[in-house]
């Protein structure tokens, strides 16, 4: 089956080689323009890009990358990049990458105390992480192994040079996912001084970076503690996480003018949740004590084979463990769930990149992955009494996993973009993915158009299908979990660059998005794994599953970007978007991420003198929620949902805004900067759900973050 994958795809690339010759024939004598003249040297500082990530060319990315051209074109109205200065000066996101997503269109926030981030309707689980051409299990401390969210990034912003968030239309040299990309370059600009030093103490811990030369290259480290256990007990989660993270990177280019680099990143957390058993407002009866250590640590070689073409090939290796125990206050502190997991991949990936001509750029590459899974979990059946979708405890819900095994997957894929006349670009892709675990094949075409329409104007149309394999925690839960087939997306999406000026950008884009094959309970139909995306302290959403879900998501989302002066830049975004799934009978139900409207507005203004004020404020629709069973619920003192009303009802609408100061001054050694917010300036009580109060008796309003201060002080020499 894997040499059937690597067939089909290297077919793929020789046909339409073949295909692209007419097209180079009947090609204007526009392509005789002096800008040809440098075509024979092009690849080379482009492959250069690749490694530096200079801010004109996206990193690591050569899907929109014309090699004639000194410049490359402006990003896909699908693709977002964002720099770590947006990052550090903007209000709400504690500095933190992932928080920032979610200023962005098409990207909401599952809540206020995690930085999830859902794309396009998509769960979580669904988006990828890479960093410096290397794939990362989740750059978040206290991230579940079925998650990609958590409390804060691993990765400091003051390791980030730009990261861009593909939500749409992506390379096929990317492992599948169903919902985005986001690509971290960590490489620093060249423009930067060659020594650097930082230090800082804020709200998100205290640490530092130094960055300097060594040899033919450049050395970066970095490092955070978490504070907040040394400032409170209790924000707002019945505890305090405690973290450690660090990176180390570096890179050396070579005499013959190959280049390596690689990092290192590392993070440890743990956190202690213990619910006040005499407090009769408290809803969660469950002690929780959970500790997790993650590593990825990759090495990148680049070769130059040819003044029109280069190689890169990576090896791998991510480790991921976690140990999670959870016991019920209420019952003499009965044990219902134990979790000792370890995840471990390494992964060997080459790619290669071709100009063949000034017209066509062609990339291939293959990725070969080992999968190694050590995993002891207990869930006795007395856990079924805190199971909300069940009114009662005759479902055995008892789970005893132990297996320690390892298992590979391969995908390799094909890609080629044609420069077709008026500078259009039409880009055509594959790839192919085989599962070992469970012989699951897949074959994933992709294709997008980019025409430009005028100077300053562009449409795009891209259709490309996704193809994920749920999480090793789902299929070792229960026997039949094992024959779980790899999820499947398809992606319609259409963009168009209204304005596209010095100061002015607006963009109109709008997305289809189709699922198949969502694992979805057995015991309870009316549920798909698609609705459920912070599973910590819920030990109960595992399930017997089959892949019968289906799902739609559908959106159409408005862009402003203004420099409205010097001093003053105003990014904005509205979008209207439903998402729906079904369980195992078939029927499609709201989800319950489906917020249908969804506004942000953010703006940052140097005042001069040093100082600088940035506000966002963001509003949407209210959350879909299911109501208690009520009858049922009192009668066993715990939630019971009405499974008849799944996300049937709506909260009230979601509003927040968030500010920031900071103020810069310059010494002869270094700046000194500081800075002090407030997120959720105004104190809204934001709904998160409706939960059960075991004690009081009766449902009560859980709400999201309540108004909480930022600030912290920085010095770079």
């Amino acid at each position: 089956m894997r040499l059937i994958s690597v067939l089909l795809v290297c077919s793929l690339a020789f046909t339409l080689n073949l295909n692209a010759a007419e097209i180079i024939r009947t090609k204007t004598s526009d392509a005789a323009t002096p800008a040809s003249s440098t075509t024979k040297a092009s690849i080379l500082p482009i492959a250069r890009e690749i490694v530096v990530a200079v801010p004109r060319l996206r990193p690591y990315t050569t899907q929109s990358t014309i090699l004639v051209e000194t410049t490359a074109p402006p990003l896909s109205p699908t693709s977002h990049k964002i720099t770590s200065t947006l990052i550090e000066t903007a209000a709400g996101a504690f500095e933190d990458p992932s928080r920032y997503f979610q200023l962005l269109p098409g990207v909401i926030s599952d809540s206020d105390q995690r930085n999830d981030f859902l794309v396009r309707g998509g769960n979580p689980s669904e988006n990828l992480f890479v960093i410096d051409n290397i794939d990362i299990h989740s750059i978040n401390h206290l991230a579940l192994a079925d998650t990609t969210g958590g409390f804060v990034s691993m990765i400091d912003n003051a390791a980030v040079q730009s990261m861009t968030l593909h939500t749409a239309d992506h390379d096929a040299k990317f492992d599948d996912r169903l919902s985005a990309v986001v690509e971290i370059s960590t490489i620093p600009d060249e423009s930067h001084p060659a020594i650097r030093h930082m230090t800082e103490f804020g709200i998100a811990g205290v640490g530092g970076m130094d960055s300097r030369p060594l040899g033919n290259g450049n050395l970066f480290i970095s490092g955070r503690q978490g504070i907040l256990n040394l400032l409170t007990n209790d924000i707002g989660l019945n505890g305090v996480p405690h973290y450690t993270n660090n990176l180390v990177r570096a890179d050396q280019t070579l005499a013959n003018g190959d280049r390596l680099w690689g990092l290192s990143l590392t993070g440890i957390d743990s956190i202690a949740i213990h619910p006040d058993p005499n407090d009769s407002a408290e809803t969660n009866p469950i002690d929780i004590h959970y500790s997790g250590w993650r590593n990825t640590t990759g090495l990148n070689y680049q070769h130059l084979f040819s003044a029109k073409s280069f190689g890169i090939t990576t090896l791998s290796n991510s480790e991921q463990v976690q140990t999670i125990a959870q016991t019920a206050q209420l019952e003499a502190s009965l044990p219902i769930y134990n979790e000792q997991t370890h995840d471990g991949d390494t992964a060997l990936k080459t790619e290669y990149t071709l100009e063949a001509n000034a017209h066509i750029l062609l990339s291939a590459g293959a990725t070969e992955t080992l999968h190694r899974i050590d995993y002891s979990i207990l869930q006795p059946a007395g856990a079924s009494n805190f199971n909300p979708y069940t009114a009662t405890s005759t479902i055995p819900s008892a789970t005893n996993i132990r297996r320690n095994f390892a298992t590979a997957d391969d995908g390799s894929y094909a890609q080629v973009t044609f420069t077709l006349p008026a500078n259009a670009r039409f880009t055509v892709a594959a790839r192919a993915h085989h599962w070992a675990f469970d012989h699951n094949f897949a074959f994933t075409p992709k294709a997008s158009l980019t025409v430009p329409l005028g100077l300053t104007h562009s449409f795009s149309l891209g259709v490309a299908d996704y193809a994920q394999l749920p999480s090793f925690l789902y299929l070792l839960s229960f026997p039949q979990n094992a024959a779980l087939a790899p999820i499947r997306a398809r992606h319609y999406t259409a963009a168009v660059t209204l304005i596209d000026r010095s100061r002015l950008r607006l963009t109109l884009a709008a997305y289809r998005k189709t699922y198949r094959d969502y694992p979805v309970s057995i015991d309870y139909p009316q549920l798909s794994m698609a609705n459920i995306a912070d599973t910590f302290g819920q030990a109960f959403l595992m399930f017997p599953m089959v892949s019968r879900g289906l799902g739609q998501a559908t959106g159409t989302e408005l862009s402003l970007d203004l420099r409205a002066s010097s001093r003053l830049m105003l990014t904005g975004n509205i979008a209207y978007s439903r998402s729906r799934f079904s369980g195992l009978d078939g029927i499609l139900r709201n989800g319950s991420f489906d917020l249908p409207l969804v506004a942000n507005v953010a703006a940052v203004y140097r005042a001069g003198r040093g100082f600088t004020a940035s506000a966002r404020y963001t509003g949407t629709s209210g959350r879909p929620y299911t109501p208690d069973d009520l009858a049922a619920s009192y009668q066993q003192n715990r939630d019971v949902y009405d499974l008849t009303q799944i996300n049937a009802l709506r909260s009230t609408p979601y509003a927040r805004l968030d500010i920031r100061l900071e103020k810069a001054t310059q010494y002869r050694t270094g700046t000194l900067l500081w800075h002090g917010g407030l997120d959720n300036a105004l104190n809204r009580a934001n709904f998160y759900a409706y939960q059960w109060q075991p004690i009081a008796g009766g449902t009560a309003q859980q709400n999201q973050m309540p108004r909480f201060p930022d600030g912290g002080v920085k010095y770079t020499f």
